[in-house]
């Protein structure tokens, strides 16, 4: 059947699908604009379905704060240009919108509600269609301001850290930088797991086993080389971005409590 024109426009508008596929479908459905949506749908799975085993590795992570709750996602792409698509912002922000309409608490993708999961992953298939790449949720959260938290989000939205901390803001945004650019994995070296230490201390021995120094000397040499793993790995003992004289538990000491720190990126 021919397909007025102004259908075509109207449908378009309301699903932003190409051209060719709203026409298809409005065809398919003689006109009905509540089947062609439903028949634009099931075709946007089926192309999600073949684009499903294509890399993606570009993306941003979007936050949504509120007045009592933080809400982000991870959403992986397929290249750099469709990252900066209007579509794709759209896309992540529906999701953040859908996630803090639940106003339900969750730290992470795998442990949303079900039934939210489902409801996303339909419109993340829904978007493949319109945009032609493979889409994933890599990750969500849906986190309580319970405790206040100090929320960074670097220009391009490629990294986006969190530190939930009692005490001087201001101080809280500075370790907000530091987690963002230096990417530690604990607060402090008492956070390092026990077997963790003891597998680097055997490691750094086994090094110096043919060393022929002495027991002391040893000793020092592996205290030096988790002091600088630690000033890798823990945020207390980096040395500070903005003044690398200082570490970051000198910037810290008296002025702020980090409770849990959180980093996303792309």
């Amino acid at each position: 059947m021919k397909v007025d024109i102004k259908l075509v426009k109207q449908l378009r508008d309301m699903t932003k699908a190409p051209f060719k596929d709203v026409k298809d479908a409005l065809e398919e459905a003689w006109g009905d604009l509540d089947k062609a949506v439903e028949i634009l749908k099931a075709k946007g799975a089926a192309k999600a379905a073949k684009k499903a085993d294509r890399e993606t590795k570009e993306g941003i992570v979007k936050v949504l704060e509120t007045d009592s709750w933080v809400f982000g996602v991870k959403l992986w792409c397929e290249t750099d240009f469709v990252a900066k698509n209007d579509m794709f912002l759209e896309l992540a922000d529906m999701i953040l919108q859908k996630t803090a309409w639940r106003g339900e608490f969750f730290g992470s993708w795998e442990d949303a509600p079900e039934d939210l999961k489902s409801e996303l992953t339909s419109l993340v298939q829904e978007y493949i269609g319109k945009i032609g790449e493979n889409l994933k949720i890599l990750d969500l959260f849906a986190i309580s301001k319970e405790t206040p938290v100090y929320v960074y989000v670097h220009p391009g939205n490629r990294v986006v850290s969190l530190v939930f901390y009692k005490g001087d803001e201001g101080v809280a945004k500075e370790v907000a930088l530091q987690v963002a650019a230096m990417s530690p994995s604990f607060k402090d070296v008492a956070s390092i797991p026990k077997q963790e230490l003891e597998d680097l201390r055997a490691k750094f021995k086994q090094e110096l086993a043919d060393s022929n120094k002495p027991d002391d000397i040893v000793e020092k040499i592996i205290e030096g080389k988790l002091a600088k793993v630690f000033e890798e790995m823990v945020l207390e003992e980096q040395p500070y971005i903005r003044d690398d004289t200082q570490k970051m538990k000198d910037v810290m000491r008296d002025k702020i409590e980090v409770v849990e720190f959180r980093r996303f990126s792309i």
